[in-house]
């Protein structure tokens, strides 16, 4: 029943995303409070300070969350706050190793930071999602991210 009201729940949401939304759909089996989503929207809509204020009090309760963690790392990265962000994104690899948001934005704050070979190691987490049939569209975007990064040194904008 509650894995059901979770679907259900990811599938509003999903509807509810704009294209490009900050996050995928989730698996977690975290019983999340509507505040959760609001710290969601909240990042979808720019505010990261606010969504990152909302992820961290979510996280104190509920500190096995990797969702969340992803989430907390994506706000501080954009927020350029790149020690705390690699933190976050830790705390969620090692809740999730295979976890498709973290692996993703990881990987774009190694290339934000210069780390082209950490970058590449996410890279490979997501080349064997992909190889099982997920994340191949956030593979093939680091995957050009960092094609153009050893070229221009520069990182997208985009994620």
């Amino acid at each position: 029943m509650m894995r059901t009201a979770l679907i259900a729940t990811g599938l509003l949401l999903a509807a509810l995303q704009p294209a490009g939304a900050v996050f995928p759909e989730t698996d977690s089996a975290v019983e999340r409070p509507p505040i959760w989503t609001t710290g969601v929207k909240a990042i979808e809509d720019g505010d990261y300070a606010k969504g990152l204020e909302i992820m961290r009090s979510f996280v104190e309760e509920n500190p096995e969350d990797a969702d969340s963690w992803s989430l907390v790392g994506f706000s501080l990265r954009k927020l350029k706050r790149y020690v705390d962000s690699e933190h976050a994104y830790q705390q969620a690899l090692e809740l999730d190793p295979r976890h498709l948001a973290a692996n993703s934005y990881a990987g774009k704050l190694y290339l934000e930071t210069g780390r082209v070979l950490d970058a590449e190691k996410r890279l490979a987490v997501l080349d064997a999602l992909c190889a099982e049939g997920v994340g191949c569209e956030d593979r093939q975007k680091l995957a050009g991210m960092i094609e153009s990064f050893r070229k221009t040194g520069k990182v997208s904008d985009d994620w």
